[in-house]
């Protein structure tokens, strides 16, 4: 699927919103308070309230209104009321923002595990509705360019075939499931999402086609971008191909060890060397904390925040590299928080979850609402960031994004190797 996602094909069936939200701050604020609304009566209620507030118009405003609907549509959903779901999918004009919402949908109905039948006949009827419309010109909003249409509709059909395998292989029918997540991969399974690719390999087990998952499997280990899912799938091959684990450990290590190789060579070029921001924070504790402190030690920097859940989601592999590395110092600065409560909230999250780790609080700009300052210093295009300064206090390693725990440890590994290295080596 090659890092398609559903929070981006949500942003792009809004595609029209995003242009009216970035001229109107209020009529955003409104609509993100009526999204976390989860009484379906009451978001109907908020959305004649905004159309009204505001003056939507019907044409003028479709994206909006197309939004907003659907908003009605899944808080409908999530209480079981299928057939209220089904009228307000029928008001989005748009008849791509309406797959889009069934495709969320059925999603919701899947991950939430609240109905895998309805979520099966709703990713159906999603994928006959997108092949209604997906060669007819017709169907192309008037403010969306042929450019974007057609970028639009190429990624869509990839999660809707994923979505609709994932309530085949939940209702059993594995032989369909199989068929129709080989249809949702854009281009080799090993480039898919994770969830996805683990599925796939699932899928050709209960078909019969185990070398063809242990051959997938052991790949995505050889590339270190596996899941434990997927390490866990693979020890059950191997068992099977082999007749005994015997060998097992020795080799899943060889097989890591060969990564750890391959990256540092990839990353040696792409090494930074620059002066890291300096910052001063308090931690949890009360406790004045300063990247200065730290001068002759590797430091591995990680930017999160408890809203954003890719960052919790990398926590476990993080908790193996701070336990894995005693002699590197891991600062983690929870940023971009709302301000109220902001402290109780990250304390309360790592007392909950009993991760060891040394969190800082980013500080919000005096005068700039939203901007923080360690965050603001570094620059990252998003969250969970990494930053691994080097003994010197030098930048040499900076990304965003996290995709799996074997990918995350294996590139942090071979990152903090790396800075311990003079920088001419």
């Amino acid at each position: 699927m090659k890092n398609i996602n559903y929070a981006i094909l949500v942003l792009l069936s809004c595609f029209t919103l995003s242009v009216v939200a970035q001229e109107q701050n209020a009529l955003m604020e409104q609509l993100k308070h009526m999204s976390k609304e989860s009484d379906p009566e009451k978001a109907g209620v908020l959305m004649n309230k905004i159309i009204a507030e505001n003056n939507l118009d019907a044409v003028k405003d479709a994206g909006t209104m197309d939004m907003l609907n659907g908003t009605v549509a899944i808080a409908f959903l999530r209480k079981r009321r299928y057939d209220e779901f089904k009228k307000y999918i029928g008001e989005i004009q748009s008849r791509f923002n309406q797959t889009s919402y069934m495709n969320m949908g059925a999603t919701i109905l899947l991950n939430d595990s609240i109905d895998t039948k309805i979520a099966e006949r709703i990713a159906l009827e999603t994928l006959d509705l997108y092949y209604s419309y997906k060669d007819d010109p017709a169907a192309r909003p008037a403010e969306t360019s042929a450019a974007d249409w057609n970028r639009f509709m190429n990624f869509a059909q990839y999660p809707y075939y994923d979505t609709y395998a994932t309530a085949l292989f939940a209702n059993g029918k594995m032989k369909q499931a199989l068929s129709y997540q080989e249809k949702s991969f854009d281009g080799p399974p090993e480039d898919g999402l994770p969830s996805a690719i683990a599925r796939y390999a699932r899928l050709l087990t209960l078909n019969r086609q185990e070398e063809k998952a242990y051959d997938l499997l052991l790949a995505m280990v050889r590339r270190g971008k596996s899941t434990a899912n997927m390490n866990a799938q693979l020890k059950d091959l191997y068992v099977h191909k082999h007749g005994s684990i015997a060998g097992f450990d020795e080799r899943f290590n060889e097989w890591q060890q060969g990564v750890q190789s391959t990256l540092k060579e990839e990353l040696r070029a792409s090494m930074l060397d620059t002066v890291a921001p300096g910052f001063s924070l308090f931690d949890l504790n009360g406790n004045n904390v300063s990247l200065s402190d730290y001068r002759g030690k590797v430091v591995v920097i990680d930017f999160w925040a408890t809203w954003c859940v890719p960052c919790l989601a990398s926590f476990p592999a993080m908790q193996k590299m701070v336990e894995g590395h005693p002699e590197v110092v891991f600062l983690f600065i929870a940023t971009m928080e709302k301000q109220e409560g902001a402290l109780q909230r990250v304390k309360s999250f790592m007392e909950d979850k009993k991760y060891p780790f040394h969190v800082l609080m980013d500080e919000q700009i005096p005068g700039k609402p939203g901007k923080y300052e360690v965050v603001s210093a570094y620059k990252p295009n998003g969250i969970p960031a990494k930053a691994v300064i080097d003994g010197k206090g030098r930048l040499r390693f900076f990304n965003t994004g996290f995709s799996t725990d074997s990918e995350l440890i294996n590139e942090l590994e071979a990152m903090i190797e790396l800075a311990k290295l003079p920088p001419s080596m």
